[in-house]
């Protein structure tokens, strides 16, 4: 069998013998236009032109893998179908027919299509390499691989921005919480993202912000809120933190998480919830507007002045868990940590604000940052990278997240342009 999905690439790209094409009525058949590819419901492919025995008509092309499909999708009695002009079938050219009953022209692809096409696609669907293309990548040109990296980093900052409308609807259209949670989820780095971000709906900003020359009751109220003074050594600065909670969430009445719900192991200390709480206190201690102060951040040298120098509490230098101490080490956010943040949080919320607003300028700062940044170091990068699909820039690691994760881990080979470009070669 195959693939509806690849009789649509056939047919958009006139994949198929196109010498002297007949109906399956032995009407003569000229395809003047294939129409537009339809991704939403009805009619495959809208206003195509096709000439039918010498007399042109303008409608949509419905096509099935075998044409009692036409019958088995109940088309026959959609009105919708009613101005289909040539049903293509792969295969079992059934008679099909409009609500009202007249036939439809039926065109059978199987006998036209290059067996060598089929092949491909199936070599490349059936195997179980780390990418369907793997064996065949470096015989992709650099431009199709350019193009394929930056259609998926803008595809992926559209993704973003449709997550974030779901924040928008929680928040009532805030966008100082939206930011907020966005980067609560970037602290949170991949194994914490998600009891950051439950954390960051916890909490409350207008509490952070009464509290900002106070950051030893900023501290206690949101490591309170964390769980991280539920079980905590009785002595020290962790004791008074664990006093002023108690404190603090009866005036409030503040909510909390389960400690049980972060995650500590196999993680480097700096990437420890615990600090990287206590660095993401500190920025909103310096910067409690954050999100406004953001839209006016012209070049990526003010977003660094923003995110650098970030001035913990002296109990830090010595910690990166509550009750246990340490040698003195840094409290500043790395450049690197810092890209991380701006990639993930700052450049998708920047982006979809100017997209909301309809502020194409802010739109185009936010990937102008993207190309400007460093590529991101990771599994799937590196992987890439030894596949011949390397990235230089942040706008294209981000675009090779999306491919791995979205089109090559399903498949979807014929809506990347390396995979067509393969499959039409």
């Amino acid at each position: 069998m195959i693939a509806e999905e690849l009789l649509h690439f056939v047919w958009q790209f006139r994949l198929f013998n196109q010498l002297e094409l007949y109906s399956t009525d032995d009407e003569q058949i000229k395809i003047i236009q294939v129409g537009q590819c339809n991704e939403d419901a009805g009619p495959d492919f809208l206003f195509s032109q096709i000439s039918i025995d010498g007399r042109e008509w303008r409608g949509h092309v419905e096509i099935h893998v075998d044409g009692a499909d036409w019958f088995k999708h109940q088309h026959h009695l959609d009105a919708v179908y009613n101005s289909v002009i040539l049903h293509v079938v792969y295969q079992n050219a059934v008679p099909a027919f409009r609500e009202d009953g007249t036939v439809i022209p039926c065109f059978e692809l199987a006998p036209l299509i290059n067996i060598g096409l089929l092949e491909r696609y199936r070599g490349i669907m059936q195997n179980l390499h780390w990418i369907p293309c793997e064996k065949h990548l470096h015989k992709v040109d650099i431009l199709h691989k350019t193009q394929a990296m930056q259609r998926m980093a803008a595809i992926r900052l559209e993704q973003r921005y449709r997550q974030i409308q779901d924040l928008l609807d929680e928040t009532l259209d805030d966008w100082e919480k939206v930011l907020f949670l966005q980067l609560c989820r970037s602290f949170g780095m991949k194994v914490n993202a998600q009891p950051f971000l439950q954390l960051g709906k916890l909490a409350d900003l207008s509490l952070i912000r009464k509290y900002r020359n106070d950051i030893f009751k900023m501290e206690a109220m949101i490591f309170g809120q964390a769980g991280f003074l539920a079980d905590v050594p009785n002595e020290g600065y962790t004791k008074k933190l664990a006093e002023e909670y108690r404190y603090l969430k009866t005036i409030h009445s503040l909510k909390e998480l389960k400690v049980f719900e972060w995650k500590f192991m196999r993680m480097r200390p700096y990437n420890f919830p615990t600090f990287r709480l206590a660095q993401l206190l500190a920025l909103y201690g310096r910067t409690p507007f954050l999100f406004e102060t953001l839209i006016h951040c012209k070049n990526m040298t003010d977003l660094n002045q923003i995110l650098t120098n970030v001035s913990l509490s002296s109990f830090w230098k010595t910690h990166f868990v509550l009750g246990k101490t340490t040698s003195i080490h840094t409290t500043d956010l790395s450049q690197r940590f810092i890209e991380h943040i701006a990639i993930n949080a700052v450049i998708p919320v920047l982006f979809s604000y100017g997209k909301y607003m309809g502020i194409d300028e802010l739109q185009t700062r936010a990937l102008a940052w993207l190309e400007k940044l460093n590529a991101e170091q990771n599994k799937i990068t590196r992987k890439f990278s030894e596949l011949t699909l390397s990235a230089i820039s942040a706008a294209d690691s981000q675009g090779l997240l999306q491919l791995k994760q979205n089109y090559c881990d399903q498949k979807k080979c014929l809506q990347c342009n390396i995979g067509l470009s393969l499959l039409k070669s």
